[in-house]
């Protein structure tokens, strides 16, 4: 449907979120089809600079204040703690006051933390900081991601979503080249400084973007919807009044038990598995991998981070190839494909331990990236098999989830090789990690691709 109709909508309790979605579906502006996932993009791209921001400080951090690997550990897992509270919380939060302030609040308490960050004494104080921090990270990413997909075309929702994931992906990107003449010439503590940039892009979400058109349908907010569709240059729809009052208690009901009763429960436990043991491997392997380098294999830290820029570059380029085979691929067949490049060549490297540091960057560069492709696929699939009214909620409870994994790795892997133990063994974990992701899309999965948001 364009722009310029106005929908009559009659007949089914979800009549009315089917009309927005029309709507949306015939949107052909630039503020709805560019400007809005780009601009949240922009501002998640530094919640993913904070996010990494500690892996890339991490050697010269541990050298200037002579961290033993456990202590790096439990910093670096700082920051999930505080992400896996948010990202739960925050989200039901988000069912019941809007994505936009929750979201835009959210990034700019992480602004200032990040200040803060830049500035810690020692290692206490930057492991309370980054868990707070954390839970403003953890909070705004899956609500940012939910109201990009609220917003998005059903026949392009993929890609639609891959313009907001490009710039919020190349924050890692970023992070790691900057990281590579930051930290030499200006110290680690700008790069955790740099993560405050955001706050002057917030005020641009409020002047140029609503709140989403389908949550406020579902909050029984009609007229704030037309206004909302407005704002992105719709026409107003002709709502059926009938339905707003069923749809606000339920918008404000749901709870996190909400996901784990009736035909949703089997979808929470599929996401609670899939977010578990992807997100266990990604963040393990971008988060400790610089480090790796160095206390494993031997590496100068200027390698290291030479090495760890450059794959951040070849998964920004992945990212942009994601985005535009997402749609056509679908969401499985993109996660497949990735997977299998992910256990093999880290199962590889545990039974066969390469020689060579450029044997060992490109074994790694394949993993990390092919890794990059299963969670790119995982974030849009999580959002289309949840109804509105628990989409913030679920995206969040994954989110948690994979935040609790990234929580428990760095620990794990920090303990592991704390105790002498070869390196062989972190990367057999990661590798059945993988193939254990690899079964739960084959055997619990649908492809969710090209069907509309209304029939989850």
């Amino acid at each position: 449907m364009s722009a310029g109709g106005e929908p009559q909508v009659q007949g089914t309790a979800s009549s009315n979120e089917a009309a927005v979605g029309a709507t949306l579906d015939g949107l052909r502006n630039f503020r709805h089809n560019y400007w809005a996932p780009v601009l949240l993009g922009l501002i998640m791209l530094f919640d993913s600079w904070d996010a990494v921001a500690i892996a890339y400080a991490m050697p010269a951090l541990a050298a200037d204040w002579h961290l033993d690997p456990l202590i790096m550990g439990l910093l670096m897992s700082a920051g999930y703690s505080g992400q896996f509270i948010g990202a739960v919380s925050l989200g039901a939060v988000a069912e019941r006051y809007g994505r936009l302030p929750v979201c835009t609040i959210a990034a700019a308490i992480m602004s200032l933390l990040a200040i803060a960050c830049a500035v810690a004494p020692d290692y206490r104080s930057l492991l309370a900081l980054r868990f707070l921090q954390g839970i403003m990270i953890g909070g705004a990413l899956p609500i940012a991601v939910t109201y990009v997909n609220e917003l998005a075309p059903t026949a392009t929702r993929g890609r639609y979503f891959g313009w907001f994931q490009l710039p919020t992906m190349s924050g890692m990107a970023i992070c790691a080249i900057s990281s590579n003449f930051i930290v030499p010439h200006l110290g680690w503590r700008w790069l955790f400084g740099l993560g405050a940039i955001p706050i002057v892009l917030i005020p641009l979400v409020w002047l140029t973007l609503p709140e989403s058109p389908r949550w406020l349908v579902r909050a029984g907010r009609l007229d704030a919807a037309n206004r909302a569709l407005a704002k992105l240059g719709a026409a107003p729809i002709a709502f059926t009044a009938g339905e707003s009052a069923s749809a606000a208690p339920r918008a404000k009901k749901s709870t996190i038990a909400t996901l784990f009763s009736g035909p949703l429960l089997s979808r929470t436990l599929t996401i609670t598995m899939l977010w578990a043991l992807t997100t266990f491997i990604s963040n393990g392997l971008t988060t400790w991998v610089p480090s790796l380098y160095v206390k494993s294999f031997h590496m100068p830290v200027d390698r290291a981070l030479a090495f760890s820029a450059t794959t951040s570059t070849i998964m920004f380029l992945a990212l942009t190839i994601s985005g535009i085979l997402i749609d056509r691929l679908g969401r499985r067949r993109l996660a497949l494909i990735g997977l299998v490049f992910t256990f093999i060549p880290l199962l590889g490297m545990a039974a066969l331990r390469p020689a060579g540091d450029f044997v060992i960057f490109g074994t790694f560069v394949v993993a990390q990236t092919a890794c990059f492709f299963a969670i790119f696929a995982t974030w849009p699939y999580t959002a289309e098999i949840y109804p509105t009214n628990v989409r913030a909620l679920g995206l969040g409870y994954g989110s948690s989830v994979g935040r609790a994994a990234s929580m428990t790795m760095p620990i794990l892997v920090g303990f592991v090789l704390s105790r002498g133990a070869p390196i062989q063994i972190v990367l057999a974990i990661f590798g059945l990690f993988a193939l254990g992701a690899f079964l739960v899309w084959v055997t619990r999965t649908r492809e969710t691709a090209g069907i509309p948001l209304e029939a989850a």
